[in-house]
């Protein structure tokens, strides 16, 4: 006997709505009322074990999403049209970053550890003081809660 699935026709199509809408994967699976776990988990199902109806949910998910993205690059490329710079910096940035049009941040980092272990001559009761002095500024004086 199978388990009882959540992901109907319905649920699809509601589905679909919310990405054409732009919803993220987060806001989507609330919105479908399961948790994101299981979201993510009908995407695997669908795209790498090909069960049914999960194929279904993950192709609509896709097909949804390749809207989304048509519409928002025409209404993008309509900006461009009117004269808006930023629109087309925009574009330029984002599509054709890997041909020199992206942003980009050139950092040079060099760290290094230096550790340096010493022994000083200390009596007991200077150890002892030294101590007590050190936890004495880590022990919170009072609880904030």
């Amino acid at each position: 006997m199978t388990k009882k699935t959540k992901c109907t026709p319905e649920l699809i199509d509601r589905m679909k709505e919310n990405v054409k809408l732009g919803f993220t994967y987060s806001a989507l699976a609330l919105s479908l009322g399961i948790s994101e776990d299981t979201l993510y988990s009908w995407i695997r199902k669908g795209r790498d074990e090909q069960q049914q109806p999960y194929v279904s949910f993950y192709a609509a998910l896709k097909e949804a999403e390749a809207e989304l993205l048509a519409e928002c690059l025409q209404q993008l490329k309509l900006s461009m049209k009117m004269g808006n710079v930023e629109s087309a910096k925009f574009m330029l940035e984002r599509r054709f970053n890997n041909m020199g049009y992206g942003k980009s941040s050139q950092v040079d980092v060099k760290a290094q550890n230096l550790n340096m272990n010493a022994t000083v001559p200390m009596s007991q009761e200077q150890t002892e003081a030294m101590r007590a002095d050190i936890l004495s500024k880590l022990t919170p004086k009072e609880r904030i809660y």
